[in-house]
């Protein structure tokens, strides 16, 4: 599977204050916001999917990765502007159906993709099972949900603020413990799970961020 390396984002623009695509470039914290990432996209194997979406999209990077593995891409994202994205993309050989909109009423018919990505959005959701039901909605029978999100505590926090990243407390309103707890009730059935974790002696590590790999049931 093709990895979100520091090539993608290199130059690569933002898209307004919630894309977080300068963090990305940094030393050390740029390597864990990829490797949030990669760790989901390894979960994925080897496979090649038909139709494939991306909530929130942002920048556009993982775009590139996704479109390597998707015979049709396509993205929505809340507060991105499309036309940018789309030409970044087109630049780069890849061609993508952006729109903006929202994860909690996705514009899309029944059973459309094969693949559903989602990283680093659901933590901002109060009405998370709303959007995992949407993102089953769309997926077809047997498809894949590949879902990412930060750990929600008081350690996570203080890390957002001493990378520059202000009011996280008021953003991140849902913990991966409620969201995982939903899966059963929004009709997945998990099929692999991968975590982001700071390495620190017992009991001191730090879990960062947790990746599942969903089958629609």
């Amino acid at each position: 599977m093709q990895q979100l390396d520091k090539a993608f984002v290199d130059g690569m623009p933002g898209t307004g204050p919630t894309d977080p695509i300068r963090y990305y470039r940094r030393p050390v914290i740029g390597w864990l916001f990829r490797e949030r990432i990669n760790k989901g996209l390894r979960l994925l194997g080897e496979r090649h999917f038909g139709a494939v979406l991306e909530g929130g999209y942002a920048a556009g990077a993982l775009q590139l990765v996704l479109a390597k593995v998707a015979d049709e891409l396509h993205g929505i994202d809340l507060d991105a502007d499309p036309r940018p994205v789309t030409e970044m993309l087109a630049a780069r050989g890849v061609t993508s159906d952006l729109r903006r909109g929202d994860v909690l009423a996705l514009p899309y018919a029944d059973e459309t993709f094969d693949l559903v990505t989602c990283f680093s959005v659901i933590e901002h959701l109060k009405g998370y099972e709303r959007a995992l039901g949407e993102m089953r909605r769309v997926l077809a029978p047997g498809g894949w949900l590949l879902l990412g999100m930060p750990s929600v505590n008081l350690t996570m926090e203080l890390g957002f603020r001493a990378i520059g990243f202000k009011g996280i407390e008021d953003h991140h309103v849902t913990t991966p413990a409620e969201v995982s707890g939903a899966f059963d009730r929004a009709g997945f059935r998990l099929l692999r799970a991968d975590y982001l974790d700071l390495p620190a002696p017992k009991p001191f590590g730090v879990r960062l961020y947790h990746d599942w790999l969903l089958e629609r049931a």
